[in-house]
């Protein structure tokens, strides 16, 4: 990623030497006015913390004012709507997640396209997601879990915080793969669907790791995988999907940066690294941990690429399980 920074920064000046490097000027007079962040979701969410802590350093190290802006409204198009038709010149960011790439997936129609219309900077953090159950579940691992499915066909159910969440796209995939057939069970929230699994009205539930891992930790709920590539952070000792024999199975929530399509090369490097610079900072990473997410750090092409891959992936698995915006 270094280098690729690296080529950026040099495809920007070095073709215009003789012009004087205004690509390396560009970079040098970004910003010359207040930055404009602007997240799709209410207040108080990850996503908007995320975003004004991270303003908040950009402030001090641009030394320019870093304002954020909610702008909440049809899962997160109408403020990403915002950014993608903002001018390109770095003075318009957006904080999202990974709502960024499941709208496209879930919607005949679009406002914007989610890849040609912006320039993606860092994919900052993520939580994997996990799927649990209650502490005293005869169900004690995945391959049980899949058993019971299968001896009794959708009458395993399993809750999610809602309809086209990352949650029940993750159930719908998990089905996918297995073979194995479930009943989903949406809520309003995260907390609903793990109270859910706790007063024993479900069986399981797919929970963001942040959401579940208190009552893991307290022993009333038991996880079974994270869907992750790795084992997370937060939990260590559970392993992943991969690990008991589940391939293919990957489900998150992220949170990244992304500016209008056009960005000039020179602003988005500039951009990019000062964001991997920040969640790299030791005082930082520990606030993002603190928020139940683990600092990433895919930037600028390598993020483009996934964000394509990731539509693709929630594009199938959305049309195989019939699954629409509500």
């Amino acid at each position: 990623m270094i280098r690729q920074r690296r080529r950026l920064l040099a495809a920007g000046g070095l073709g215009l030497v003789s012009g004087g490097l205004p690509g390396v000027s560009l970079a040098q007079a970004y910003p010359s006015r207040p930055i404009r962040v602007i997240v799709p979701f209410g207040p108080g969410g990850v996503t908007d913390v995320l975003a004004r802590l991270l303003s908040a350093e950009i402030a001090k190290d641009f030394g320019q004012p870093v304002v954020v802006e909610n702008m909440p409204g049809g899962t997160g198009l109408i403020g990403t709507g915002a950014v993608a038709k903002a001018v390109p010149d770095g003075h318009t960011i957006l904080f999202t997640s990974n709502a960024h790439t499941i709208n496209p997936a879930l919607r005949k129609q679009m406002p914007f396209d989610s890849v040609k219309d912006f320039t993606p900077l860092v994919l900052l953090a993520a939580a994997p997601n996990m799927l649990v159950v209650r502490s005293d579940s005869a169900i004690r691992s995945v391959a049980e879990y899949i058993a019971a499915a299968k001896a009794k066909p959708g009458e395993i159910n399993y809750a999610t915080s809602g309809v086209g969440t990352s949650l029940h796209i993750a159930g719908e995939q998990f089905s996918q793969i297995t073979g194995a057939k479930f009943n989903h069970v949406p809520y309003a929230a995260s907390n609903q669907s793990v109270q859910a699994v706790l007063g024993g009205h479900v069986v399981s539930s797919w929970s963001a790791v942040n959401a579940a891992l208190p009552f893991v930790k307290a022993g009333r709920m038991r996880p079974l995988a994270v869907a992750s590539e790795k084992r997370t952070e937060f939990a260590p000792d559970v392993p992943t999907f991969a690990e008991v024999g589940i391939k293919g199975m990957k489900s998150e929530t992220w949170l990244a940066a992304l500016g209008p399509a056009g960005l000039p090369a020179p602003v988005a490097a500039k951009l990019a690294a000062e964001l991997q610079m920040l969640i790299a900072r030791a005082d930082v990473k520990q606030k993002i941990l603190g928020l139940g997410a683990e600092p990433v750090g895919v930037e600028l092409e390598a993020f483009r690429a996934q964000i394509r891959d990731e539509i693709e992936m929630y594009t199938k698995i959305a049309r195989a399980g019939d699954i629409k915006a509500e």
